[in-house]
């Protein structure tokens, strides 16, 4: 399911991006990607409309257990079409990273031209079984000839277009702006139910006679969910500088990223006065347009450009109505344009139109009336969605006895941001391990390591647990695989393997893996099965336990050793069971691996080998309780950006030679109780910007002159304890801090200043008493002098509060100072059992 949002993903965003295109150039295998990119789009013309088909299927069975109506070699097809789209994009990754590339130029071309036969076969069998193309979907909707498909597809729009092209026209006669600012951007927003074609109104837009000439600048901006002024304005300009001159700056900025400042410089330098429309393509508009966010891009784009220029704003899908948002008597210079839905006329010439494409002439009078009856009842009407959609299935369902709320569930899948869908892939695969998943994120590139944003993380856990995660991402490609299963085997369409260990097993051992799988494996987890290893220590003796167990551990080693020569693709390994001493020296063979995740491992020294990882981002080594220490070599892993040894309880000191890590923006060591100090020259690194260190019992204090450390200073998360020693007012220096969590705060002593009131840029803070007992009165007067010296800023959106020793509340909690916290939204206050009253 879901493979044409992956398609999207790497048509729209990893295919043309200025990177790629420079890598093409640069390697001479720019044609090869052109007729990839070509076989893509021509896959993508078949699939959207049909995979809706098969998911509607599955709701239908799903739900009502009844039989699928879905050819069996078309879902072969999904299946096969699924796993050229992955291996496209593990290809693309590879190109993207420029020493590897350079390295393997030769393979590369090899692997091309295979991808190439393999997508031109699919292309020809989803011909012979007869899928419809849609014209819409065949090509970037950015290329200039695509205003001829527009002009042939689209249905009942016309009008519209017309009367915002007008209102464009109107402005452009107009001396100033509405504000009366004569540089100032005149602002349109298309407004509108879901479903009704803002988005293709947007593009006809876009390619229209008139805008090409009046524009000689045409910026289309595709914003991503919650993201940051900072991150907005930088993508808003990298699209400028794009636009402005493709290969210069795709040459020019391949290995340089530009300042902010400059870049935008270079923005107007280029434009030289001249007009520019710019299309803002968002997911949520009332953060975008909204005080002081819209107040700083505005004022960037009013030093840009010349008189005239324009700015459209469309969302991708909507949830509230923008005559409802409260910005728009803030802000007073933008037009709203509201789209009505389609007339009935015109949907029901849609829906003929895509039906007649698969639905035979003998049968078209019977559809066709049917979907006319269902127009009233599924409240489809003027939806440019259903229309297609019906139309394309319309000869092999029963409409009228659909529920409402289908047609919207399928409708939100399609709309899926692509980090959301593969957070929800990953989930299917790894279950419940948040941590792990993030990690897998990271390491593809699609999220941050400070990991999701606030309304990423809304997002993730509305559709999580919601039903639509129930039915929508069982995908034979992130195959699930208990050991011993039924097949002794890994499928070949297997790119995302999970392998439970269960050590019971007799005889034990793994699934043979073919030799063409292997080299494809993008992500390999290996698990011990807990529940039975808890049942097995109960059923048998502790020698036949140990027995079996040494068994396993012997058949696991030998299976890591004998893969690491073949994976030689594998982005992602997890291993997480207490069998295993030692990791085999091979382990430098897995060149391509990104994100390596070993937890509970019986190991007490790391092999060398380990830290000639070439392209190792993330190195996690959680609760191995054996390890002593960190070899010196560690500083070789040049790409490493997370660090994570938390509760390695042996661990005493960190290798000075960390800190020569220049990319490393996490280091978490929480739980190391018997870690002494932190490296001095800490204060050195550049990129750090998570520090964790909760729970380092036996370490009394981070490093001296993190005050004076510039980029130290600009950590966003810390999570500290509060030992002896350790000086609170250390934090007031830190001034980018988003999140902060202190534990064990029963071991401060009184604080005289509000250690927290000047973090304008925390959000989330955690607080956390335990440990010893004193006597109690003392105890409550002084946690209630730490907390009410602990007054975070205004701009606080999460306060967590456990085990507070305190009887009353500081007076920063009090009814009225509450009332301040205006971007509060969640509290939790934990085991707070001597407050007899809240707030």
């Amino acid at each position: 399911m879901l493979v044409f949002l992956e398609l999207k993903h790497l048509l729209l965003e990893v295919l043309p991006s200025p990177t790629m295109v420079a890598q093409g150039r640069l390697l001479c295998i720019q044609n090869h990607l052109a007729m990839v990119c070509d076989g893509l789009w021509a896959i993508n013309s078949m699939i959207e409309i049909p995979e809706m088909g098969v998911l509607y299927n599955y709701i239908w069975h799903h739900r009502f257990n009844s039989p699928l109506d879905v050819p069996v070699e078309f879902a072969d097809w999904v299946t096969d079409v699924a796993t050229a789209v992955i291996d496209v994009g593990e290809l693309l990754s590879r190109i993207m990273d420029w020493e590897a590339s350079l390295h393997f130029r030769h393979v590369i071309l090899v692997e091309l031209k295979e991808m190439l036969r393999d997508l031109n076969s699919l292309v020809l069998r989803g011909s012979a079984m007869g899928l419809p193309r849609d014209p819409m979907g065949s090509m970037n909707p950015l290329r200039e000839d695509y205003s001829i498909v527009l002009k042939n597809e689209v249905v009942g729009r016309h009008e519209d277009l017309e009367k915002l092209i007008e209102i464009f026209q109107q402005q452009q006669l107009v001396p100033s702006n509405n504000n009366g600012d004569d540089y100032n951007p005149f602002v349109i927003v298309i407004d509108g139910e879901e479903r009704v074609g803002k988005t293709t109104l947007a593009y006809m837009i876009y390619h229209h006679t008139w805008v090409r000439q009046q524009f000689h600048h045409r910026i289309w901006v595709d914003l991503p969910l919650s993201v940051s002024t900072l991150k907005m304005i930088n993508i808003i300009g990298k699209e400028f500088a794009k636009s402005i001159n493709n290969e210069e700056y795709c040459d020019q900025k391949l290995h340089l990223e530009l300042l902010l400042q400059a870049m935008w410089e270079y923005i107007n330098e280029q434009l030289d006065g001249s007009r520019y429309l710019l299309v803002l393509h968002c997911l949520d508009l009332n953060r975008l347009i909204s005080q002081p966010k819209w107040s700083e891009l505005k004022n960037i784009l009013l030093r840009v450009g010349g008189p005239g220029s324009a700015v459209l704003v469309i969302l991708k899908s909507s949830t509230q109505s923008v005559s409802d948002m409260s910005f728009q008597n803030e802000v007073k210079d933008i037009t709203t344009y509201c789209l009505k839905p389609l007339s009935d006329d015109a949907w029901l010439e849609l829906f003929k139109r895509h039906a007649a494409m698969i639905i035979p002439p003998s049968k078209r009078d019977i559809v066709f009336k049917g979907g006319t009856f269902a127009m009233p009842l599924f409240q489809l009407v003027g939806q440019t969605f259903g229309a297609k959609f019906w139309g394309s299935l319309g000869h092999s369902i029963q409409v009228e006895d659909l529920f409402p709320c289908e047609i919207k569930d399928i409708h939100m899948v399609r709309n899926f941001p692509f980090a959301i869908v593969r957070l929800l892939q990953y989930h299917y695969l790894l279950d419940k391990d948040y941590n792990v998943i993030l990690h897998m994120l990271t390491a593809e590139g699609l999220i941050p390591v400070e990991g999701l944003s606030p309304g990423w993380t809304e997002i993730y856990e509305r559709f999580h647990y919601g039903r639509v995660s129930t039915f929508c991402f069982p995908r034979k490609v992130y195959l699930h695989r208990k050991v011993p299963g039924d097949s002794t085997s890994i499928p070949r369409c297997c790119r995302y393997l999970h392998l439970e260990i269960n050590p019971r097993a007799i005889p034990f051992r793994l699934p043979t893996m073919p030799v063409e799988v292997s080299k494809k494996m993008i992500a390999l987890i290996l698990r011990e099965d807990e529940a039975t290893t808890q049942e097995d220590i109960a059923e048998m003796t502790f020698q036949v336990y140990k027995k079996r167990r040494t068994k396993a551990a012997t058949a696991i080693s030998k299976f890591l050793d004998k893969m690491s020569v073949r994976l030689v693709h594998l982005h992602i390994l997890v291993v997480e069971t207490s069998m295993i001493q030692c990791l085999p020296n091979e382990i430098s063979k897995l060149v391509s691996l990104r994100y390596l995740h070993l937890s509970k491992l019986e190991i007490e020294l790391l092999p060398k080998s380990l830290f000639d990882l070439p392209n190792l981002q993330i190195l996690s080594l959680l609760h191995c309780k054996n390890l002593q220490k960190m070899p010196g070599r560690i500083h070789k892993l040049k790409k490493l950006k997370i660090l994570k040894l938390a509760y390695c309880t042996k661990l005493q000191q960190l290798p000075r030679s960390i800190t020569r890590i220049k990319n490393l923006e996490e280091l978490n060591v929480e739980g190391c109780c018997f870690l002494r100090k932190l490296p001095e020259d800490l204060v050195s690194f550049k990129s750090l910007r998570i520090l964790n260190v909760a729970g380092c019992a036996s370490l009394s204090q981070i490093p001296h002159g993190i005050e004076q450390s510039i980029g130290l200073r600009k950590l966003s998360r810390i999570f500290v304890g509060v030992n002896e020693g350790f000086v609170l007012t250390q934090l007031q220096v830190l001034t980018n801090l988003q999140e902060i969590r202190l534990q064990n705060l029963e071991r401060a002593e009184e604080i005289q200043i509000e250690v927290l009131m000047g973090q304008q840029s925390l959000w989330d803070l955690s607080l956390h008493w335990g440990g010893e007992k004193k006597e109690e009165s003392s105890e409550s007067t002084t946690s209630l002098q730490v907390l009410e010296a602990l007054r975070p800023s205004l701009q606080l959106k999460r306060l967590e509060i456990i085990s507070y020793k305190g009887v009353e509340f500081p007076t920063w909690m009090s009814k009225q100072q509450l009332a301040g916290f205006n971007s509060l939204v969640e509290v939790r206050l934990i085991n707070l059992k001597r407050c007899a009253t809240l707030p």
